[in-house]
This record gives C-alpha cells, sequence and structure tokens, in this order.
C-alpha cells in the first residue's frame, strides 16, 4: 500500500475477525523510548475518538526462529477511501466536502488537544478517508501517524520535526510545536483542497522560508466565508488562531452555505511587519502554546 520515513504500510487480512486491516511495519530494529512506534501505542491508547484511525493491536515480528533482531508493527482499521494526498492529485474538491472533511479532522484534534498532545505533522498523506454510506455523502475523514507526535512527557524528537510544507511560521523559525500550529497546518491542507495545490510549493528550505515572509495566498476562485476561516487558521500570530473546537463550529456552518458565494472574492490579506492509494487506516483548550 505505500509507505513513509518509518514504516512500511501493507493490506493484510485478520483471521481473528475476518476482516481486512492494515499492518504498519516499522523499518527501526528496535524499540527506544523516542522511536514513533512507542509513540504510536502511547497516544493511541490515550485517544478515542471516531475522527482518529482505530489501532487494534500491535506487536514485534521475529525476522528469524530464535533472533532478537525483529520489526515492530501496529494493526489498524483500514480505510477504504485512501488518503487525502491522492484524492487531491485529481483536481480541487468541492466546498461541501471539504467542509465536512476539514471539520472531521478539527473534531479529532480538539479530542487530541483536550489530552495536550499534539499531533505535529498534520498533512494530506496522515489524513485517511473512510468509505462513502451512500447517496454521494462523503465517508468520514480520520487522523493517523502519531509518530511524531509530542505531548509534556514525549518532546519533539528534533526541531521542525513535521512535514516543511506544513510546517507554522514559528516552527520555521525553530520553535517548538504547539496546538496552534497544528491548526495552521489544518488551515494550509483545508486550503489545499480547495485550489488542488499547495499553498507553500517548492523545495524544504524554499517553503520554509516563503513561510516566514509572507501569509497564505487566497485565490478569489476561494469562497468569500472560507478564506475569512482560513486567514484566521493560519494567522502569522500563534495566539489569534482559533481552537480546534472553535474552527470545526465555524467550518459545519460553512457547509450549509459555501455554495452561496463561490464566485465573491476573497477578502485581501492582512498586512503585518514582520496510502497511500488505498492506503493504510493508520491506525479546548484554547490554542495557544501548550509546551511541546
Amino acid at each position: 500500500m505505500g509507505g513513509g520515513a518509518e514504516a512500511d504500510v501493507l493490506e493484510a487480512f485478520d483471521t481473528w475477525n475476518a476482516s481486512s486491516v492494515v499492518l504498519k511495519i516499522f523499518r527501526s530494529a528496535g524499540s527506544r523510548s523516542g522511536e514513533p512506534f512507542l509513540r504510536e501505542i502511547e497516544f493511541h491508547s490515550r485517544l478515542r475518538h471516531r475522527n482518529i484511525v482505530r489501532v487494534t493491536g500491535h506487536g514485534r515480528h521475529q525476522l528469524a526462529e530464535g533472533s532478537r533482531e525483529g520489526r515492530d508493527y501496529l494493526v489498524m482499521e483500514l480505510m477504504a477511501g485512501g488518503d487525502l494526498r491522492s484524492i487531491i492529485k485529481n483536481g480541487p474538491l468541492c466546498p461541501p466536502t471539504v467542509a465536512k472533511w476539514v471539520a472531521d479532522i478539527l473534531e479529532g484534534l480538539a479530542h487530541v488537544h483536550l489530552r495536550r498532545i499534539i499531533h505535529n505533522d498534520i498533512k494530506p498523506g496522515n489524513i485517511l478517508i473512510g468509505a462513502s454510506s451512500g447517496n454521494d455523502t462523503a465517508g468520514p475523514a480520520k487522523l493517523s501517524d502519531f509518530g511524531i507526535a509530542t505531548s509534556g512527557r514525549r518532546r519533539a524528537r528534533c526541531p521542525s520535526a513535521g512535514t516543511p510544507h506544513y510546517l507554522s511560521p514559528e516552527e520555521a523559525r525553530g520553535h517548538p510545536p504547539t496546538t496552534a500550529s497544528d491548526i495552521y497546518a489544518t488551515g494550509l491542507v483545508a486550503l489545499e483542497c480547495l485550489t488542488g495545490t499547495k499553498t507553500y510549493p517548492g523545495t524544504p528550505l524554499e517553503t520554509m522560508v516563503a513561510r516566514t515572509l509572507r501569509e497564505p495566498r487566497v485565490p478569489g476562485t476561494v469562497p468569500r466565508r472560507w478564506a475569512r476561516v482560513l486567514l484566521d487558521m493560519t494567522n502569522p500570530d500563534p495566539l489569534k488562531r482559533p481552537s480546534a473546537r472553535k474552527a470545526a463550529g465555524i467550518i459545519l456552518r460553512l457547509s450549509e452555505a459555501t455554495g452561496t458565494d463561490t464566485n465573491n472574492p476573497a477578502p485581501a490579506r492582512r498586512t503585518h511587519p514582520l496510502r497511500l492509494p488505498r492506503q493504510a487506516r493508520h491506525m479546548e483548550p484554547p490554542a495557544g502554546p501548550i509546551p511541546a
């Protein structure tokens, strides 16, 4: 099914429950306290929410009988719709679908932040989509991959550990991630869904420098109400970004009106100084800084 920097992802069949599942097999041979495998286990044990991919089991596969070497793995629910990254490759998504999926992710994030956890890697590849319930209704969106998540006990493994294209300006400057950083990244994902392109394209260095110099550019094709909330979510000042729960409520209301002002221009930007193709189902406190 694919994989990332830390693990390979495979579809498998659970003979015990007679159902298809996903195996996330970590490439490292060991499980030191700072590695993604133990982070995933710890954080998923604290998280139970309809918009977070369920981890149903974990273990260690011995590479050979009698060998002390092996690979750690997680067993997760299979998300039939794949990941958001592969969906966006087909072009911009309709605003009502974006509203549903972004609200789902923000609801999941509100649950995560309530437990003083920071996801630290919000991006389309870590958002998985479930099967549609029919009648052209989009399936649910769920958060996956807590391999570099942080909390009071587990700090970031290195500065700017998240994916460069979705880092907040403060992270690009070397500051630790906060709940507000998750909100910023979610705003960039929402904008990418509506436009079909990354807000800050280019090499990792180029994209990180760009966000310290300018705010996201919201094109006039984006509905006016969407532009307002996206500008709030990507405010350069993390203390001025809404909490996950507040942003989710705003975006849920957008789903009722999002198609009525598509042709209205977006408001001017503020001026400040300054999957995996059928991918793995990996699996309020204010949005102000909670130490990573």
